[in-house]
């Protein structure tokens, strides 16, 4: 009742801001009651197990959070091992974001976040691919590496942001707090692993093998969202039960 009360307020307030006689005496509220929206965590937790989609689905977007915070932090805090002169490095890194976060807007809407992040992710594979021939550019310590590692960064932060939209209208409402939570954590450890890959793995192993590794990550991000489904200009799933129902149009093409 209390929130019926504090809506009836604003309404009031409203209402006498625009000069209007409005008499709440006469307005009644309607409060439907949807069992599927009102869980219990134990209930919201059972429904990963009741619908194998909704699994699947959160599992896809919980490995991209892990991947490309892995790929991005990994740049980042890598800069002095990849290219010559650290600063300009990110200088140009800090240009590339910009023009990623920016260029997201329109391919999303041209696109549709899945195929947008298809071609992200696949962008993404084919520069650590790139990058691993050892062919220098010139004579100042500029290497294809350098460059196809400051191209990547475009790529992955175009998927950093494409993936957090996507994960806000792929989850089910009932879920979407808990599946967010969970793909920060393992953003998180992704976070913490890509510094490390960069820095360490570089100066012990050969460059092939992060680089392969982040690619056959990046791969199989883009395999993974190939599984899920197109949300742009789609009704949201509100419960888990919704989701199964929403894959049944769901067709794996591009």
């Amino acid at each position: 009742s209390s929130g019926i009360n504090a809506e009836y307020g604003a309404i009031g307030r409203l209402a006498r801001l625009n000069n209007t006689d409005l008499n709440l005496d006469e307005v009644s509220v309607a409060t439907p009651s949807c069992p599927d929206k009102e869980q219990s965590f134990p209930q919201l937790m059972g429904d990963f197990c009741r619908y194998p989609a909704l699994l699947a689905e959160t599992a896809i977007q919980m490995f991209c959070w892990f991947v490309v915070a892995m790929s991005y932090y990994g740049f980042n805090f890598g800069w002095g091992s990849i290219v010559p002169d650290r600063y300009l490095a990110y200088i140009m890194a800090m240009v590339g974001e910009l023009i990623a976060y920016i260029g997201l807007v329109p391919l999303v809407i041209f696109l549709g976040r899945r195929r947008a992040l298809i071609l992200l992710f696949a962008a993404s594979t084919i520069c650590y691919l790139l990058a691993i021939p050892d062919v220098p550019i010139g004579y100042s310590g500029w290497t294809l590496e350098s460059v196809m590692c400051l191209l990547g960064i475009v790529f992955v932060s175009g998927c950093f942001s494409g993936v957090f939209l996507y994960t806000a209208e792929i989850a089910p409402t009932t879920h979407r707090g808990i599946i967010f939570c969970w793909s920060s954590s393992c953003a998180r450890v992704g976070s913490f692993l890509g510094p490390f890959i960069f820095n360490n793995l570089f100066m012990i192993t050969h460059k092939a093998v992060p680089l392969g590794a982040l690619a056959l990550l990046s791969l199989a991000c883009l395999l993974g969202i190939m599984v899920l489904v197109e949300t742009e200009d789609r009704p949201i799933a509100a419960t888990a039960a919704e989701v199964v129902g929403r894959r049944k149009m769901h067709r794996y093409r591009i």
